[in-house]
């Protein structure tokens, strides 16, 4: 980002003529510092600005939920609670006792039966402030003689009663379920506030009971903060400046569920075996036991987190297992320290957001120079931010995954977007310098070409007839051709290739060109195919070879600038001529063992040690050169590395497309083969090899289109 030249020069020493120097200024250097990475800064505060926005409005967290969601399908499997045990009421507990709400003489027995084993604690899921006859005195008469019996009531929305029995005695809990915006329930009450004072969350008070009995009470640990000690655990109450909740969404005092699993993660028994007293010896004894409806038909199975799972589909958990759950949980947390699920505190979130965006924003502004540090600097980003989330998720955090992932993403798209458009500018800053100083050069080539054009126009004043003309143009386009070719002393002196060309004008004569040019250690090679015949055809690859050599002079080297200032010269100059010729053209540069391939031609072959060929496509490395006025876009390269003994074998269409007298063409495939049955001999050889085949097929039809070929094979 910015010019670093200017960078360089702001941070070196600066040189007086009189040779002593001059200390940067502290302050010069700070701006120069804020110059350079403004860009990042903008990115930074204006994505984790939009982020946090949206996750304060609530945008974002039905995704966060999801994400956190599938931490919980992937933790290891917890084991099975023997504490609690859940008596399940399911359509054919229903058709078992006849009628529902089921009646009280039933709900008596069903609580005698449960009794017989001394449990620790009943908890009774279904709310029962009416009378359902028969049996009504029997069941308040068992509600009085059951101290260890807790009912419900619903004191959020549309209140439910307690039953009245139990609601005297002190033995009622609040069972109102919370629902998040997509309908699932992550969490529970610990505390709320009834018309009749305050009442414990049902699964809270099951599981206070069980500890009371063991000697383990509440203590406050910051009373005014209502963060209390439970055993191992502490109670810290969700509040508006927690996670993905708003103070809307909170009420009373409540906490986030850490589920042990469904019902498969309790002991539990039809109402209809405990009915009929088929109960297995000992499992009520000692543990909490938990009635509850699990029947479709009466509408108490809420989504959980557990319906998060995007490949299985996941039946609905019924209430009293979630209230299991909430008992579960405390338990745990109390006698033996499993986490208590917490929420990220907002201000934390907003940081993590920051230090994404920054961290994003600050890897997209390497794109263009260092691209793999870029994007593997982006993997290790979401990898950081999913794994740490998923071991916080373990320790008891919630700490959010989707908002860093996007301010990841956002953060580097425009990063990105910056540096490309940034440098897009330079690019063409640097381009105008280039066409001001190629001016110059094509004069210099210009006048050259104008002296040949001198010499043409000689020539032609000694034909006298039109048949004569014409013969003499085609020699001058010969001449033309031989005249620009590259010497063998130039090729001897390229170090490291091994280099072979041939080319051979037809009958008619065509536009071929190839020439090789060897500067700075960077050997570049161009091949082409100008369309058409005759003196044009010539002129126009005279043409190229100047501007190819015009370009290699000033050491431009970027494919896309180097065609593209070559397709502009020709193209104008093309039209100059009124003429509609065109070519193919491929340019090769070659240093160290590495050659690059841009522009569109025939397809180079590659012929590695044993004879194995790779084919190389140009089609979508370039456009026809002088077809129009901008080809920037079509322009691409390939890269290839050549070992020791590898070779380059680059042709025009009069090779694959040369006919014999059945009008059979040799074609890409017989070419392919002389290759592979030469691999090992030098370029010279190579060349002479494909010739003479060549030839041979051939036989005495008459040579169409012009003949060219270039060798090149990596030395040892």
């Amino acid at each position: 980002m910015g010019d670093d030249s200017l960078t360089k020069t702001e941070n070196q020493t600066l040189e007086q003529s009189e040779g002593s120097t001059i200390k940067m200024n502290p302050d010069t250097s700070l701006q120069a510092l804020l110059k350079r990475w403004k860009g990042v800064l903008r990115i930074t505060l204006f994505v984790a600005g939009l982020i946090s926005a949206g996750s304060y409005l609530g945008i974002f967290r039905v995704l966060e939920w999801l994400i956190l969601d599938q931490f919980l399908l992937l933790r290891p499997q917890e084991p099975v609670d023997e504490r609690i045990a859940i008596v399940t009421i399911d359509e054919e507990d229903i058709d078992y006792v006849v009628q529902w709400p089921m009646a009280d003489k039933v709900m008596a027995q069903l609580i005698r039966n449960i009794k017989a084993q001394n449990p620790n604690a009943i908890g009774l899921d279904i709310y029962r402030d009416l009378p359902v006859e028969p049996g009504h005195d029997e069941r308040v008469e068992v509600f009085k003689t059951t101290p260890n019996l807790i009912g419900i009531t619903k004191i959020a929305g549309d209140t439910i009663d307690p039953p009245p029995t139990l609601a005297d005695k002190g033995q009622v809990a609040a069972n109102d379920m919370f629902l998040d915006n997509d309908s699932k329930i992550r969490r529970s009450l610990v505390l709320g506030e009834a018309e009749s004072g305050l009442l414990q969350g049902f699964g809270v008070k099951l599981a206070l009971d069980y500890l009371a009995d063991q000697g383990i009470e509440l203590e406050a640990i910051n009373a005014d903060k209502q963060i209390f000690g439970l055993g191992q655990a502490k109670f810290i109450p969700l509040s508006k400046n927690d996670g993905f909740y708003k103070e809307s969404d909170l009420g009373w005092y409540q906490i986030l569920v850490n589920y042990r699993g469904g019902l498969d993660r309790f002991p539990h028994i039809s109402m209809t075996d405990v009915l009929e007293n088929r109960i297995p010896e000992n499992l009520f004894r000692d543990r909490i036991v938990l009635i509850g409806s699990k029947a479709p038909s009466l509408n108490d199975n809420y989504l959980t987190p557990y319906n998060s799972n995007l490949a299985v589909p996941t039946d609905l958990m019924p209430g009293v297992v979630i209230h299991a759950n909430v008992t579960s949980q405390i338990l745990s947390a109390a006698i033996s320290g499993r986490p208590m699920l917490r929420a990220t505190p907002k201000p934390i979130h907003w940081l993590i957001i920051v230090v994404w965006s920054g961290y994003s924003a600050t890897l997209g502004s390497f794109y263009i120079h260092r691209r793999w540090m870029t994007l593997l600097g982006l993997l290790v980003a979401v990898g950081i931010i999913v794994v740490s989330s998923y071991f916080a998720f373990l320790s008891g955090w919630l700490v959010p995954v989707f908002t860093p992932l996007l301010a990841v993403v956002v953060a580097a798209t425009l990063s990105v977007g910056q540096v490309l458009w940034q440098n897009l500018m330079i690019s063409y800053q640097k381009l105008e310098d280039y066409a001001r100083n190629l001016e110059d050069k094509v004069k210099e080539r210009t006048a050259e070409l104008a002296q040949a054009n001198q010499e043409i126009s000689q020539l032609n004043e000694k034909l006298k007839a039109e048949n004569l003309r014409m013969s003499a143009e085609l020699d001058v386009a010969r001449q033309l051709q031989y005249m620009i070719l590259p010497k063998s002393d130039e090729l001897e002196a390229i170090e490291g290739l091994d280099i072979a060309g041939f080319m051979e004008p037809a009958d008619e004569v065509g536009g071929d060109y190839y020439d090789i040019l060897f500067t700075d250690n960077v050997v570049t090679v161009g091949i082409g195919d100008v369309t058409g015949h005759g003196l044009e055809s010539g002129i126009l690859m005279m043409m190229t070879q100047t501007v190819v050599r015009t370009l290699d002079e000033i050491r431009e080297r970027d494919p896309v600038k180097f065609l593209d200032v070559l397709n502009r010269t020709l193209y104008k100059n093309v039209q100059r001529m009124n003429s509609d010729r065109n070519l193919t053209l491929a340019i090769l540069n070659y240093t160290d063992g590495k050659v690059s391939i841009s522009g569109q031609h025939e397809e180079s072959i590659v012929v590695r040690a044993g004879g194995i060929i790779e084919r190389i496509d140009t089609m979508d490395l370039g456009f026809p050169i002088a077809l129009d006025d901008d080809i920037a876009d079509f322009i691409d390269r390939a890269l290839i590395e050549l070992q020791p003994g590898d070779s380059i074998v680059l042709y025009t269409d009069g090779i694959p497309e040369a006919e014999n007298m059945e009008n059979e063409q040799y074609g890409l495939e017989r070419l392919c083969d002389v290759i592979r049955q030469n691999w090992d001999k030098s370029a010279a050889a190579m060349k002479d090899a494909i010739i003479d085949n060549l030839r041979h097929f051939i036989g005495k039809q008459k040579v169409f289109d012009d003949i060219t070929l270039v060798v090149l094979k990596q030395e040892a």
